[in-house]
């Protein structure tokens, strides 16, 4: 459903509960006034509902508010890993944020990944990086990452598979 149909219904049952008002505020009009209001109360409630779990959620993990929020703060691809494609990344180069989320620090990265049996390619990627590796997590050194099989430069590194010194 488009944005547009919902801030059409959200808009019509504002009217329409505007109206009940109008109508309940004699009891001549009484009779048609609280059904409309009842209705266009309901129209309202649905139509900003629906509006903003759209606006929050978006069609995708990357989409909407909330998915920008979690790519901005690197949160938001950890459902790839073990689940995407499996590949090596080169850490070209790195740079703090400035963000931190839960005291960890959110670092943007320059990767070369090598997918398997595919050229490679450059991605400009954030995401947090435990404390426990800020010391072996450099430029020039190798990471497992795990790719949106749909769109490649989407992409997670994992952690577990420990950084690598390339050779």
């Amino acid at each position: 459903m488009a944005r547009n149909v919902l801030l059409v219904g959200a808009a019509a049952g504002l009217v329409l509960l505007i109206g009940g008002v109008y109508g309940m505020s004699s009891l001549s009009t009484m009779s048609w006034g609280v059904p409309v209001f009842v209705i266009g109360l309901f129209l309202l409630i649905i139509g900003v509902t629906a509006f903003a779990a759209r606006i929050a959620g978006g069609h995708g993990p990357s989409t909407g508010v909330v998915g920008r929020m979690k790519d901005f703060m690197g949160t938001g691809n950890q459902e790839l890993i073990g689940a995407g494609v499996p590949s090596r990344a080169l850490i070209t180069a790195m740079r703090d944020t400035g963000t931190m989320v839960n005291d960890q620090v959110v670092v943007a990265f320059d990767l070369r990944v090598q997918p398997a049996g595919g050229p490679p390619y450059a991605v400009s990627h954030r995401q947090i990086l435990p404390r426990l590796l800020m010391g072996a997590v450099l430029p020039g050194r190798t990471v497992q990452v795990w790719a949106d099989p749909v769109n490649p430069r989407r992409l997670a590194i994992d952690w577990s598979a420990l950084p690598a010194q390339s050779p």
